[in-house]
């Protein structure tokens, strides 16, 4: 494989990536205008909660299932491409810019649902509490 063949890898990888976000990124929407609607009409109707606070749920782990597959694409691309420098080809100082960037390692990096950037892990919780908070909070 060639440092062209893996970095169209990555591309096309972000490309599915990217179309399954924006679909994610509308569910959750769906999910806020569920809870909204659910605290607003529904608030004494326990079936209603769970069933709303359920949906929500989902939408968020997959949601952080395509924020986890795409770090774990940009993590393997590192790898591929230091795994091509050390066979002995010459890599671009764009592509070792890129290994150094994501400190990628003769190890094959391990997928993982959490998320390793603080920022993500801060969106995650905020659509969680913006979720949950209208359906369960007490309402006046």
């Amino acid at each position: 494989m060639t440092e062209i063949d893996i970095l169209m890898l990555q591309a096309q990888s972000n490309q599915g990536t990217g179309m399954y976000q924006v679909a994610m990124a509308f569910s959750v929407w769906v999910a806020f205008r569920v809870a909204n609607m659910t605290g607003e009409k529904y608030s004494d109707n326990l079936l209603a909660k769970i069933t709303a606070s359920a949906f929500g749920l989902c939408t968020l782990f997959f949601f952080n299932m395509t924020y986890a597959f795409w770090s774990w694409n940009m993590a393997a691309t590192g790898h591929r491409l230091l795994e091509l420098q050390e066979s002995g080809t010459e890599i671009s100082a764009l592509a070792q810019s890129y290994v150094a960037n994501v400190g990628a390692t003769a190890a094959v990096p391990e997928f993982s649902i959490i998320p390793s950037d603080p920022v993500a892990i801060v969106l995650v919780l905020s659509i969680l509490i913006l979720m949950l908070f209208p359906i369960w909070s007490p309402k006046k």
